[in-house]
C-alpha cells in the first residue's frame, strides 16, 4: 500500500502531506483541550467534528493548490493562498458549529480567531519558511534524485530539458533522450545521449533505473502516443506529456508546474476500488436526494412540456456508455415530437471529422420555446438522475455519445468510454460549447487518468454557476 502511495505521490510531497495533518491536529487539538470543560475532550461530539474539521482542511489545502510545486516553491504565492486557506476553513468552522450546535467545537469567536491565528503563524514558519528550504538543501545535496528519460530529442524536448536542469528546484537526473529520427542516434547534446528509439523504452527503463518518463514530441500521433501512456501504465511508471494535442489541458486547467514546464501527467494505479465504492455510494445518495427533494418541479417540468406541445413529457435517447454498451438515457423533451434527427447527425459529423467546436445548432426550429429554456439552463438534462441511480451513468464523467457520434470516432478518441458517462464533467466547466471536439476529448482523458473523489467533487461544485448561469447553453 505504501509503495502504491509513493507512485501517486512523490514521498517530499507526502511528508508535506503528513506535515500539514500533523500540525492541523496539534493546533486544534491543544486549542479544543485547553479552551473545554474536561468533560467534552473525550466525548463522541468532540471526537467526530475534530476529525471532520481535520479533514475539511486538507481538503481546502488541495483545493487551494497547496501541493503544487508553483506554490509552495513560491514565498508570495504561498502566503496569499495559506492566508485564503485558513480564512476559509476559519468560516467553515464557525458554521459547522452554528448549524451543527456543538459546544465542543467553539464557544467564541475569540477562541476561534485565536485558534486560526495560531494555526496560521505556525504554518507559515514551517511550511512557508523551513519546508522550501529543506526541500532545497535536499535537492542541492542531491538526497532528492529522479532518474527521468525523455521521449523527444527535437529543439523544443532540448530547450525543455535545458530550462528543467537550471532549476534550482528541479530534483530529475536526465539519463537520455529516446528519439526515432535515424539524424539522432548517437547524438550527445549538452551532455545528455539519445538513447535509441521509442520502442527501446523498455529496455531503458529497465538499464537505467527511469522512474519518470516526459514525451515532449509535438508531432506525435494520438495512437502512438496513446500506445506510450498504455505501455507505461503496464510497466507502472509516471508519465509527463507536453505536446501539441494536450495544450487544452495547459490552457484550460491548474495543473502541475515544474520549471515552467506544465505537463499532463498520468500516474500509474493499481486499483480504484476505494473510489469507485464512493463514487456509486456519492451518485445513489446525491441523485437519489436531488429526485426526492425536487420532485414537485419535476412534475411541474413535465407537465409544462406536455401542456406546451404535442408529445410525450419524457425523451429517450438511445446512446453509447462504459464499454462501447447502449442505453436509453432520459430527458425532458425539449423538441417538437417526431421531428428528423438529420440536422444535428450533419453537424455531428462536420464537428468531429473536421474538429470544430462542440456548440449546438443556431435556430434550430426543431426545439420548442420552452425547450431553448431548458436547455440554456440544462434542465432538460435533469431526467438522467435516474440514469445515475440504476448504474447507468454517474454525476461525474464524460457525456454520453449517441450511436451517430460514436461511428466517426476515431479509435483513441473512443478510450473515454473505459468509464460511466456523466451528467457532467471537465469539458462542461472548462469551456462547454467553446472547445473543439478533439479537446473535449483531451479534457474527458485527463479526468479519467486523474479522477479523484476530490476532482468529482470539485467539478460538481464548478457545474453549480455554470447550470445556473446558463453559460455555454443554447
Amino acid at each position: 500500500m505504501l509503495k502504491l502511495i509513493r507512485r501517486i505521490i512523490p514521498i517530499h510531497k507526502l511528508a508535506f502531506i503528513m506535515h500539514d495533518l500533523f500540525v492541523i491536529s496539534l493546533v486544534l487539538y491543544l486549542s479544543l483541550k485547553f479552551s473545554l470543560p474536561r468533560f467534552y475532550e473525550y466525548s463522541p461530539g468532540f471526537i467526530y467534528s475534530f476529525i471532520f474539521l481535520i479533514i475539511v482542511m486538507i481538503f481546502i489545502f488541495k483545493f487551494s493548490n497547496m501541493y503544487r510545486y508553483q506554490v509552495f516553491l513560491n514565498t508570495s504565492r504561498h502566503i496569499v493562498l495559506l492566508v485564503k486557506s485558513i480564512v476559509l476553513s476559519m468560516t467553515f468552522h464557525i458554521y459547522f458549529a452554528f448549524f451543527m450546535k456543538f459546544p465542543e467545537v467553539t464557544l467564541s469567536r475569540r477562541f476561534v480567531l485565536e485558534t486560526y491565528f495560531t494555526l496560521f503563524i505556525v504554518l507559515l514558519i514551517t511550511r512557508v519558511f523551513i519546508i522550501p528550504r529543506i526541500y532545497f538543501k535536499m535537492v542541492r545535496d542531491g538526497k532528492l534524485r529522479v532518474n527521468m528519460i525523455v521521449l523527444g530529442a527535437g529543439s523544443t524536448a532540448r530547450e525543455k530539458v535545458a530550462t528543467l536542469l537550471a532549476d534550482k528546484a528541479n530534483y530529475y537526473n536526465v539519463v537520455g533522450y529516446l528519439d526515432d529520427s535515424v539524424e539522432k542516434q548517437g547524438k550527445v547534446y549538452d551532455g545528455i545521449p539519445v538513447l535509441g528509439t521509442v520502442s527501446d523504452l523498455e529496455d531503458a527503463v529497465e538499464k537505467h533505473r527511469v522512474n519518470d518518463i516526459f514525451v515532449y514530441i509535438q508531432s506525435i500521433s494520438p495512437d502512438k502516443l496513446q500506445a506510450i501512456i498504455d505501455f507505461c501504465k503496464n510497466i507502472r511508471k509516471p508519465v509527463h506529456i507536453d505536446t501539441a494535442l494536450f495544450d487544452i489541458v495547459k490552457e484550460r486547467l491548474s495543473v502541475e508546474e515544474i520549471s515552467s514546464s506544465s505537463t499532463f501527467r498520468v500516474v500509474p494505479t493499481k486499483t480504484r476500488t476505494y473510489y469507485d465504492v464512493v463514487k456509486r455510494f456519492i451518485d445513489i445518495a446525491g441523485s437519489l436526494m436531488l429526485i426526492i427533494g425536487l420532485l414537485p418541479v419535476w412534475i411541474a417540468i413535465y407537465l409544462a412540456v406536455r401542456l406546451t406541445s404535442s408529445g410525450p413529457g419524457f425523451y429517450k435517447a438511445r446512446v453509447v456508455g462504459k464499454d462501447h454498451k447502449e442505453f436509453f438515457m432520459l430527458k425532458f423533451r425539449s423538441m417538437y415530437h417526431n421531428t428528423s434527427k438529420k440536422l444535428h447527425e450533419d453537424k455531428v459529423r462536420d464537428m468531429i471529422t473536421k474538429n470544430e467546436a462542440t456548440t449546438k445548432l443556431e435556430n434550430d426550429p426543431r426545439i420548442t420555446p420552452l425547450g431553448r429554456f431548458m436547455r440554456k439552463y440544462s434542465v432538460d438534462e435533469f431526467p438522467q438522475l435516474w440514469n445515475v441511480l440504476i448504474g447507468d451513468m454517474s454525476l461525474v464523467g464524460p457525456r454520453p455519445n449517441v450511436p451517430y457520434e460514436y461511428e466517426h470516432m476515431e479509435d483513441w478518441q473512443k478510450r473515454r468510454f473505459e468509464v460511466l458517462p456523466g451528467m457532467t464533467g471537465l469539458w462542461q466547466i472548462k469551456g462547454r460549447d467553446e472547445v473543439k471536439f478533439t479537446d473535449q476529448i483531451v479534457l474527458d482523458f485527463f479526468y479519467i487518468e486523474n479522477r479523484s473523489v476530490m476532482l468529482d467533487l470539485e467539478i460538481l461544485l464548478k457545474t453549480i454557476p455554470v447550470v445556473v448561469f446558463g453559460k455555454g447553453g443554447k
